[in-house]
């Protein structure tokens, strides 16, 4: 918070001027941001053993991984990097919400917010071009999710929506307004399920998970540093553990699956965690009963948006605030999918994770069984 509070504090020279200091405050924002990452790669590359990166390097490294956590994408030789670490990109949205809410006044106007935005945008350019001290370098067009959508969605978060979305979203029908918040949160129950699925996998695996970890021999700094990339990353694999728990699976390498069926050979990455996946071969047949958590997320789904309606409301009243809420927690799983699979680097991992069209068809299926069970139980408790 100490950081956060100096990276929006200006001197009194900008406050007559106050796109200055709004550019200013957003320019802080942005650089504090960076340094975090930076600041990580510069204490963890000289631990590594039988590396070779300078200064230099190191700080480019840390620059792309900055903007790889918000979203860019990234050329490191013949393959492509293409794997947010979700988490990480949650926190530099968070970071820019809290630094728009202190650099900004309470009802800031366009121009103030307009001014912001270009300050925390010109600061993450200049970082972009300091991240070409590295040997990869960020995908054209890429860098704008963590340069302009990153500090947009914190001025959202920190002031709410602008004055014509807000008019738009009033205007929407009621039931996907009353259906929005119970599917934003039955997502991330879905999320909290897939994660707790990864984390008892690592338990269960974690010889196998400890020996990738000894033998990339990150070193002292290095070692915390590759933790928290874990760290960062778990979202991700949460989301491949809720696809596994729904039905579609994930893939890792040349089109290898991972289903209720059984787990085929492929290809990993060199990273500790995804060494908890099943070994090649089948699994019992109690891996089906799966397919209970999404169907529970789905009566759980049910009955909180069922709290949002009259209790005496017409049935197809609740039925339609019951499908908006399914709708909105399947396609919410699936924007979050979109950037959570993809590429870590090789060329032959470039199918890692989650069918985000099957994955979606499937959640909303299930979800859609528990909360219209969850309705009907209702409906049959108001005829009794």
């Amino acid at each position: 918070m100490e950081i956060l509070r100096s990276a929006t504090t200006v001197d009194d020279g900008t406050r007559r001027r106050p796109e200055l200091r709004a550019a200013t405050a957003g320019a802080l924002t942005a650089a504090t941001g960076w340094a975090l990452p930076v600041l990580l790669v510069v204490l963890g590359a000289p631990a590594v053993p039988r590396a070779s990166a300078g200064f230099g390097d190191a700080v480019g490294s840390g620059s792309l991984l900055w903007l790889v956590l918000g979203g860019a994408r990234l050329h490191p030789g013949d393959g492509a990097l293409a794997l947010d670490p979700l988490l990480g990109a949650a926190l530099l949205v968070l970071l820019a919400g809290g630094g728009a809410r202190r650099g900004l006044p309470e009802a800031p106007d366009l121009r103030l917010q307009g001014s912001r935005l270009a300050g925390y945008t010109a600061t993450g350019v200049l970082a972009a071009l300091v991240g070409l001290l590295s040997p990869a370098g960020p995908v054209l067009v890429s860098p704008v999710l963590p340069l302009i959508l990153v500090p947009t969605l914190g001025l959202a978060r920190a002031h709410g929506l602008p004055e014509r979305p807000a008019d738009l979203w009033s205007r929407a029908p009621l039931s996907v307004r009353r259906g929005i918040v119970p599917g934003a949160k039955g997502a991330l129950l879905l999320l909290a399920m897939g994660a707790v699925l990864v984390v008892l996998a690592t338990l269960v695996n974690i010889g196998r998970v400890t020996q990738i970890q000894s033998a990339l021999e990150a070193g002292f700094f290095g070692g915390p540093v590759l933790v928290l990339l874990q760290v960062a990353l778990l979202p991700n694999p949460a989301i491949w553990g809720l696809s596994f728990a729904a039905g579609p699976g994930f893939s890792t390498a040349g089109g290898a699956m991972t289903t209720w069926s059984g787990a085929e050979a492929g290809l990993l990455p060199m990273v500790p965690v995804p060494a908890a996946q099943p070994q090649p071969g089948g699994l019992p047949w109690i891996t089906h009963l799966l397919v209970l958590l999404p169907i529970v997320a789905g009566v759980w789904l049910g009955r909180e948006t069922l709290a949002r309606v009259p209790r005496l409301a017409a049935t197809q009243t609740k039925l339609a605030a019951v499908s908006a809420a399914v709708v909105v927690a399947a396609l919410t799983v699936a924007v979050i999918d979109a950037p959570a699979g993809g590429s870590p680097g090789a060329a032959r991992l470039s199918q890692l994770g989650a069918p985000a069209v099957v994955l979606t068809l499937a959640l909303a299926g299930e979800l859609a069984l528990g909360a219209f069970a969850a309705l009907a139980r209702d409906w049959w408790a108001l005829r009794r």
